[in-house]
């Protein structure tokens, strides 16, 4: 992970994008999952504006603060999980099996945090849905779909992590994996 001050936030997008080709500047599938979860808080936030003649000014008012609180969260959870998967490869490399059980952990409960925030977003897009204009129902979709995509990629980074921790504690990350994975599909319209 070449050292930098910056968070992920501040980049460019066509920084950003260059950084995830290379695998030095650890951005992978996580922080892929986060910058979606941030894009979907961000459409999320522009169709409850385009709902504000039709919606309860106090509804509006909190769907405000909570999409951009979301925003924000994923932007962060970004830089947890490039931080969490730069640990990892390093201990990977360099640790003994018994040293690497925390970053192999962390590396697993960040993704399943940034899961959480996606599912947490699309119960909020179901409060945002019934107040939609017809001309701003493509950008809850794709919101919704953003959304979608960065729970499964988040979930799919945890995944990857299971053979490398003890069985027991593989079982319950396992279940925590399945857990989000039910809600997920009942959160689907």
């Amino acid at each position: 992970m070449t050292s930098t001050s910056e968070t992920i936030a501040e980049w460019p997008v066509r920084e950003l994008v260059d950084r995830m080709r290379r695998p030095r500047y650890r951005c992978g599938g996580g922080v892929a999952a986060c910058i979606a979860l941030a894009q979907a808080a961000a459409l999320a936030d522009l169709v409850r504006r385009a709902s504000q003649r039709v919606m309860d000014r106090a509804l509006s008012e909190q769907l405000a603060a909570a999409f951009a609180e979301t925003l924000q969260q994923a932007l962060a959870q970004a830089d947890r999980d490039r931080l969490a998967l730069h640990q990892l490869l390093e201990a990977l490399r360099h640790d003994s099996v018994t040293e690497q059980l925390a970053f192999v952990e962390r590396a697993t409960t960040v993704p399943l945090a940034t899961a959480d925030l996606g599912i947490e977003l699309l119960g909020r897009l179901a409060h945002l849905e019934p107040h939609v204009p017809a001309f701003a129902a493509s950008d809850l979709e794709a919101a919704k779909a953003l959304a979608r995509a960065a729970i499964q990629a988040a979930l799919a980074m945890a995944r990857a992590n299971i053979p490398l921790l003890p069985a027991e504690r593989a079982g319950q990350l396992a279940d925590e994996i399945t857990a989000r994975l039910s809600k997920l599909n009942t959160a689907l319209p």
